[in-house]
């Protein structure tokens, strides 16, 4: 099917919140040329939905990325009449319901309907049971030569006020299931760190090893969670009394969940082209 997706010129947009962190825009560099080197000669382009880090990447690096209408409008100047975008967040809450809304709003742009470019979406990384099952097998071995009862792993993820945030425990209960002293918390949502403290006093444990669990390690990454300010996780943990081994990391860095988001994308494509079948 694929060599059909080139023949009506389908264009792919990566989109994620944003960061304006070297480290972060390697890792989403690194996601874009997986995706190129699995579709050579279609067009995939990054976009942020923060006009905020477009804002300061550009200040900071001299870096522009587009916004996502600056994204469409790219591809469709290089002559795409269709379009998977792509969501790069971690679950589908409130920013990603705003990307498709803005997918949405530029879809409808031209009034002639028969002009306008075709979008599909592709939904974010953790849309499902299966996907939260596929994640944690395609974790590193964090745990290995972890002491019983002493010792755990606590993954820190963003969370949402957004219903979907509800995915965050589902994920934290399959990872239970598959390596036992494997917490995932959240910074904005539930469950949050009082709570994975309070857990991690009752099992005893005196040390964790402390890890992002963010498509790219950025400003949450090196502030919220690892940075010397009093309320950041690694803080606010040895101000409990429990040792903390950081270390630097993000799940877009890891290929096995790449491929996760990238079986996302091939699904839309495959709606794309169904729905373009029905049509012609």
């Amino acid at each position: 099917m694929r060599s059909s997706y080139f023949c009506r010129k389908t264009g792919m947009l990566l989109v994620p919140y944003g960061s304006a962190s070297p480290r972060a825009m390697a890792t989403y560099e690194k996601i874009l040329a997986l995706y190129r080197k699995d579709y050579p000669g279609m067009p995939v382009l990054l976009a942020f939905t923060s006009r905020l880090m477009i804002k300061r990447l550009q200040e900071r690096e001299g870096i522009a990325i587009p916004n996502i209408e600056e994204g469409l409008g790219k591809l469709s100047c290089q002559g795409c009449k269709q379009v998977v975008v792509q969501s790069l967040q971690i679950v589908p809450g409130g920013e990603f319901h705003r990307l498709v809304s803005l997918s949405r709003e530029y879809e409808k742009k031209d009034a002639d309907p028969e002009k306008r470019l075709k979008i599909t979406i592709g939904l974010p990384l953790l849309s499902g049971l299966e996907d939260c099952r596929r994640v944690s097998k395609n974790l590193p071995d964090l745990w290995n030569d972890i002491e019983p009862k002493k010792e755990a792993v606590l993954l820190a993820g963003h969370g949402t006020g957004h219903p979907a945030d509800a995915i965050y425990s589902q994920m934290a209960q399959v990872l239970k299931k598959d390596y036992g002293m494997v917490l995932l918390g959240t910074i904005e949502g539930f469950p949050a760190l009082l709570e994975m403290i309070d857990e991690l006093k009752a099992t005893g444990v005196q040390k964790v090893r402390l890890r992002p669990f963010l498509l790219v390690a950025g400003g949450h990454a090196e502030n919220d969670i690892s940075g010397p300010a009093p309320d950041s996780w690694k803080s606010t943990l040895e101000r409990e009394g429990i040792e903390v081994d950081f270390h630097l990391s993000a799940l877009g860095e890891i290929e096995g969940i790449v491929q996760i988001l990238k079986e996302h994308s091939l699904k839309a494509l495959e709606e794309m082209e169904m729905q373009a079948d029905k049509s012609g």
